[in-house]
C-alpha cells in the first residue's frame, strides 16, 4: 500500500530561499505577534553567531535577530548553510521557529521586536 507525502505549503514553512538558491540582498523576517515584518540588507551582516543546536543569532551594524530552532526543526544545518551563505529570502516564525529582534535607533534607547 502506497502513503500519501504531504509536500508542505510555502506559507507554512519555516524559512524560504531566494529563487534558484542565489544569494540574495536582503531577508526577511517575519514575526507573529505583532504581525510584522522586518527587512534586512546582508551588507550590514557582520556574523552568525550559534549557541548550542538552537540558538542563532544574526548580527547586523544596527540590529541582532535572535532565532531560535525547536529541536524537532527539520533540516538544521541547510538553514544554517543557507543563512552563512545569504540565499535565505524569509524566515517566519512557527511552531518549529521563534525570533526576536533587537534594534538600536538614533537614541540611547534600543527597540525589541
Amino acid at each position: 500500500m502506497l502513503r500519501a507525502y504531504s509536500i508542505p505549503r510555502l506559507e507554512d514553512q519555516s524559512y524560504l530561499c531566494h529563487s534558484g538558491s542565489q544569494a540574495g540582498v536582503t531577508c526577511s523576517f517575519a514575526l507573529q505577534c505583532p504581525t510584522r515584518l522586518k527587512i534586512l540588507p546582508y551588507s550590514h551582516l557582520w556574523c552568525v553567531d550559534l549557541l548550542g543546536d538552537c540558538l542563532i543569532t544574526l548580527r547586523y551594524s544596527y540590529a541582532d535577530v535572535e532565532i531560535s530552532l525547536g529541536r524537532d526543526f527539520p533540516a538544521r544545518s541547510q538553514f544554517l548553510d543557507d543563512l552563512a551563505n545569504f540565499r535565505v529570502s524569509l524566515v517566519r516564525e512557527s511552531r518549529h521557529l521563534k525570533m526576536r529582534i533587537r534594534t538600536e535607533g538614533n537614541s540611547e534607547k534600543s527597540e525589541i521586536y
